[in-house]
């Protein structure tokens, strides 16, 4: 269900989709990477600063007459500064017996425990909910002929640094997000550059299924020149194919025209035989007719509706002049219909003339078309066709010979091409009073 899902989604929505996939992975994930390689190298800045810091103290340390000498002022000025974020203390005998000017205001913690001789340790605590570095290192000095473990302890505040990964952090976002959205402009371009000539070849497609282009002459990449080269040879054929079997039709009609001619002449006919061969000869015509609407194919030619209808509507005030109808062709806008215009008149040119035959004083024809269909509906102020019998009047070959003389015979003729080209055929009431019969197409 899912692939059958994901296989109706275009081509472009399929790339882009992936490509905005990969973006929302890669750019979190970059800054994820790069963020942590920050703090890591801003984190080991601090331990070498720490180092730094407690050396100068180391340095600076000694014992005289038995106490612990510490200069009044020190060399770094972060030790000399209340509150400067940098305190320092030292240890011996697990009591502090110094400690930095920068601490007065700030009392200094519980000893942790001392690191071994030699050794150093780096850690981030928390004192009075205050984020802090916390270094420590153990050094030996010469004390009363003996040698004294001395812990110095280095307290660093975080705040500086939690303000410089939050600034990397607010920098690295801002640019990433330029870039992606950069990265996404040209991802556009690229993908509206690439499909282009996949659309340019969808719209002469679309046009030789219409009728409006006999072959597709574009120039396409290698990629697509197969494609086009197999939808001209399909055309090609197609047209070929249609006009053989017209010429093959064409000639089995007069094939068959001239036999039944010279035996609905033969005098010595019996009178009952010549309404067999009249029905024989329209079945003849009709079969024809359909086997010749059959073979329309998806590429025929596109026919422009109105001119056809407005011959028809000529032809038909001069064949019912003495009904003096009134004919109108309501249609706001220049409609055409893919097929062959042979088969176009002979299925309007029926249902018109049965609307006048059926008409006391008016017939109207109108042209609907939307997106998805095409109706043509043909309306007359006659009597009108009886429910009951409308749908059994649909059926392929059934004759209503209660209504008007022919209307049988002609709606099968349009029942049979209407088949042919896949549209529908329904009868309504018209407002007109009589019946209104419409041909609906699916538009492609």
């Amino acid at each position: 269900m899912i692939s059958t899902k994901l296989n109706r989604l275009s081509l472009r929505v399929r790339v882009f989709a992936s490509a905005l996939l990969t973006l929302m992975v890669f750019i979190p994930l970059t800054v994820v990477i790069l963020e942590q390689a920050f703090n890591r190298s801003l984190t080991e800045s601090m331990l070498q600063q720490l180092k730094i810091h407690s050396l100068s103290l180391i340095s600076e340390f000694e014992f005289s007459e038995g106490q612990v000498a510490m200069p009044e002022r020190l060399y770094n000025d972060e030790f000399n500064l209340p509150s400067s974020g940098l305190y320092g203390f030292i240890q011996l005998d697990k009591k502090v017996v110094w400690h930095s000017q920068s601490s007065i205001e700030w009392l200094p913690p519980a000893i942790f425990v001392a690191p071994e001789v030699g050794q150093e340790s780096f850690t981030e605590e928390t004192f009075a909910n205050r984020p802090m570095f916390l270094y420590s290192y153990t050094a030996e000095f010469e004390y009363l002929n003996t040698y004294q473990a001395v812990t110095f302890y280095l307290f660093k505040d975080k705040q500086t640094f939690d303000r410089e990964k939050q600034q990397f952090a607010l920098t690295l976002w801002n640019w990433l997000s330029f870039v992606s959205l950069l990265l996404l402009i040209i991802l556009i371009a690229s993908l509206y550059a690439a499909i282009r000539p996949i659309n340019t070849l969808n719209q002469q497609i679309l046009l030789a299924q219409k009728g409006e282009l006999a072959r597709i002459d574009q120039d396409y990449p290698p990629e697509l020149n197969i494609l086009k080269n197999s939808i001209n040879q399909l055309l090609d054929t197609e047209q070929q194919q249609r006009l053989r079997y017209k010429n093959s039709l064409s000639d089995l009609a007069h094939s068959l025209k001239t036999p039944l001619a010279v035996l609905m002449g033969n005098s010595a006919l019996p009178k009952d035989a010549h309404e067999p061969l009249q029905q024989i000869d329209n079945q003849i015509q009709r079969q024809l007719k359909r086997a010749a609407a059959g073979h329309t194919g998806a590429f025929s030619q596109s026919v422009e509706l109105r001119p056809i209808i407005k011959k028809l509507i000529g032809a038909m005030g001069k064949v019912y002049a003495d009904k003096q109808l009134t004919i109108d062709l309501l249609s706001a806008k220049s409609v055409t219909l893919s097929g062959d215009e042979t088969d176009i008149m002979e299925m309007l040119g029926n249902l018109i003339d049965n609307a006048c035959k059926a008409a006391c004083h008016q017939v109207k024809v109108s042209i609907h078309s939307t997106q998805t269909q095409l109706i043509i509906c043909i309306e007359d102020d006659g009597i009108g066709i009886p429910k009951a019998q409308r749908a059994h009047l649909l059926q392929r070959g059934v004759r209503l010979d209660s209504y008007q003389e022919g209307q049988g015979i002609g709606l099968a003729v349009v029942n049979d091409l209407l088949s042919a080209y896949q549209g529908k055929m329904s009868i309504q009431d018209s407002p007109l009073g009589g019946a209104a019969i419409s041909l609906t197409f699916d538009n492609k």
